[in-house]
C-alpha cells in the first residue's frame, strides 16, 4: 500500500493559497501603515529643516494661495478614498452612530465644495462623492437611513 498523505491535494492547495493571501495582506497592510506614518511626519519635516539652519527661499513664484489643478485633484482623490472607506464599511459588523453619520455628512459636504472648485476638465478625471444616507424627520427627530433600507412610505415621502 502507498504512503498516503494525511491531507488531500485540494487541502494543500487551499492552505497554500491562504498563506499567500495572508502574506500579501501583511505586506500591503504594512505598506499602508508606513505611508500613513509618513503623512504624519512630512508636515513636521519643514519645521525641522528651519531649526537646522538650512536656507529657506522666501521669494514667491506666483500665486501660491490658489492650489494648482493637480493639487486639487490629488487632494480630492485622497479625501474621497478615505471617505469611501468610511461611508461604505461592511454594516454586518458595525452600525454607525448618529455622530459618525453626521461627521460623514460633513465630509461629504467638504468634498462637494472641493468638487465645485474644480474645472470641467478636472471633474472628468474624478467621481463625485455621494452621501449614502437619507435624512428623515420622524416626530421632530432627525434620523438617517441607508437608501436601500427605506420603506415604500419613506420613499414616497422623499419623492424617490
Amino acid at each position: 500500500m502507498k504512503n498516503s498523505s494525511p491531507f488531500p491535494m485540494k487541502s494543500k492547495l487551499v492552505l497554500l493559497c491562504s498563506l499567500i493571501l495572508l502574506a500579501a495582506g501583511v505586506y500591503f497592510g504594512g505598506v499602508q501603515f508606513l505611508t500613513e506614518e509618513q503623512e504624519l511626519i512630512e508636515p513636521n519635516q519643514t519645521a525641522g529643516s528651519l531649526s537646522q539652519g538650512t536656507p529657506v527661499d522666501f521669494v514667491s513664484q506666483g500665486d501660491e494661495s490658489a492650489p494648482s489643478d493637480s493639487d486639487l485633484v490629488a487632494t480630492y482623490s485622497l479625501k474621497y478614498g478615505k471617505y469611501q472607506v468610511k461611508a461604505f464599511v461592511n454594516r454586518n459588523f458595525s452600525i454607525p452612530t448618529h455622530q459618525e453619520i453626521e461627521s460623514l455628512r460633513l465630509e461629504a459636504n467638504a468634498l462637494d465644495k472641493l468638487y465645485t472648485q474644480m474645472t470641467l476638465e478636472e471633474r472628468r478625471k474624478i467621481q463625485r462623492a455621494s452621501f449614502p444616507y437619507s435624512r428623515l424627520e420622524v416626530a421632530g427627530k432627525v434620523t438617517y437611513k441607508k437608501f436601500e433600507d427605506l420603506t415604500e412610505e419613506e420613499r414616497k415621502s422623499l419623492n424617490c
